[in-house]
């Protein structure tokens, strides 16, 4: 991955302004967003993630501080200059109902364009290339009102892809999309930033995935600075818990699981082969139970496996799914 820097934020504060006075909600923000890495800005609602990424996009004004793109403040382009620079992916979907989903993608190309808005042969190269890349050609004949919203975020990312900067900013594409279409979303995106050297910067609530796939983390919380860095140092260092906690419940920064506090009713002593184990031990937490530390339970489980499929076994008791075992120990 190439480390140039696209974008440099020099002691930014983002925000609004009201009629009395501007409110802060991001200060004292240093970083860079660089060539071939994908950024994920975590948050809670509310912090100011959507507030950064448009005025990084320059749809609004900082309070104070300064942007550099490409070593140029982000005020001194023209707004059609700025479009074939970086291009910016909303949540709220556009009114564009009856257009062709190719047609919706040659938008992108409308900087470039001339008065007529008539394409080029460059252009519909650019157009074609992003819809391959998106790997959307079976949706060209389609119009953007028939599209599920997973093919219609792809189909927005095409467009942006066919503005053709190189810095692409998206706020929660995976906002309304079920587990498999927001996998493949940040799948595309990575792919985005590795294979075509792209700085690409998403927010999302998605911890998971984030964590999965992206190069680097910016976190965000309420009267706090917006710390930057790989997502397995910010999760060593503390600062991934500390921006996630609630009151609660917390992270298990090994796993990612969420960690519900709650008064411990029993512990149990369970052992055998994995993937059982490591289910069942769920199972157990998520219903106030916790697993015994070097066995000291007065109640033992067993899992074993027989024929290929998992038993349960306390005592004389013998159980055929962790469900009719949470029932007997809720009873014992």
């Amino acid at each position: 991955m190439s480390q140039e820097a696209l974008m440099q934020l020099e002691q930014l504060h983002v925000g609004y302004q009201t009629r009395s006075q501007p409110v802060v909600l991001i200060k004292d923000i240093n970083l860079e967003i660089r060539k071939g890495e994908l950024v994920c800005l975590l948050g809670q609602n509310g912090v100011g993630k959507s507030t950064l990424l448009r005025t990084l996009a320059g749809v609004q004004p900082p309070l104070s501080g300064k942007i550099r793109l490409k070593g140029e403040l982000l005020g001194s382009y023209s707004i059609q200059i700025l479009a074939t620079q970086l291009s910016l992916v909303l949540t709220e979907k556009i009114s564009a109902g009856n257009l062709l989903v190719e047609e919706l993608v040659a938008l992108g190309r409308h900087p470039y364009t001339n008065w007529l808005g008539l394409l080029s042969g460059e252009d519909k190269h650019k157009v074609d290339k992003a819809i391959s890349q998106t790997r959307i050609n079976y949706l060209v004949g389609k119009k953007v009102g028939e599209l599920s919203d997973g093919q219609y975020q792809k189909a927005m990312i095409a467009r942006a892809l066919a503005q053709d900067g190189e810095l692409m900013i998206l706020d929660e594409p995976t906002a309304f999309l079920d587990l498999n279409n927001s996998v493949e979303i940040f799948l595309l995106l990575r792919r985005l930033a590795h294979e075509s050297g792209k700085g690409i910067v998403v927010s999302t609530h998605d911890f998971h995935l984030a964590m999965e796939f992206a190069d680097k983390l910016w976190l965000t919380n309420f009267n706090s600075p917006l710390y930057e860095g790989l997502p397995e140092d910010l999760a060593l260092n503390g600062l991934l818990e500390e921006s996630m906690y609630h009151e609660g419940f917390g992270l298990d920064m090994l796993s990612g699981r969420i960690i519900i506090d709650k008064q411990e009713q029993q512990r149990i002593d369970v052992m055998g082969p994995e993937p059982a184990l490591e289910w069942t031990v769920r199972a157990l937490e998520k219903n106030g139970f916790s697993r015994a530390i070097n066995g000291v339970s007065e109640t033992k489980i067993v899992i074993e496996k027989r024929e290929g499929i998992f038993a349960w076994i306390n005592d004389d008791h013998t159980f055929t799914t962790i469900e009719s075992l949470i029932q007997f120990l809720r009873k014992s």
